[in-house]
């Protein structure tokens, strides 16, 4: 297949301003699905804390393709200001420091869609924005 190339700054450039919201989503691979159990409690605690700043846009696990079974991936979509600040992000997980999983971490221009009431999953609070 011979697939085309698109400079990302040529899709910003053509996004209304009042769209376009730039993210970054990493996807965590699972080394240890026992690895993942044991730093389960410091990952949430580490997830409240980046949803407090308002750091986590969202993050959960990922299913088995057919939708049964849980092998210990996740992804988390985070608000920074460059991949490198998501980077550094991420390598703070509890998931990432321990090694029970590993991480990739990739630009997300979100264009579409929209939010109109906040619930913190991990809290009983929500709010309107």
């Amino acid at each position: 297949m011979n697939f085309s190339r698109i400079e990302a700054s040529k899709i910003v450039e053509s996004s209304a301003p009042s769209l376009r919201l730039q993210l970054y989503v990493v996807t965590s691979t699972a080394n240890s699905l026992d690895a993942v159990k044991q730093n389960l409690p410091e990952h949430r605690a580490y997830l409240r804390d980046l949803e407090d700043r308002n750091v986590l846009f969202g993050a959960g696990p990922l299913w088995t393709d057919d939708g049964q079974y849980f092998e210990g991936d996740g992804m988390l979509i985070y608000r920074a200001t460059s991949v490198e600040e998501a980077t550094a992000i991420a390598q703070a997980d509890p998931m990432h420091t321990s090694g029970a999983r590993t991480f990739k971490v990739r630009p997300w221009l979100l264009n579409d869609g929209s939010i109109t009431i906040r619930v913190t999953l991990s809290e009983p609070q929500r709010s309107v924005i």
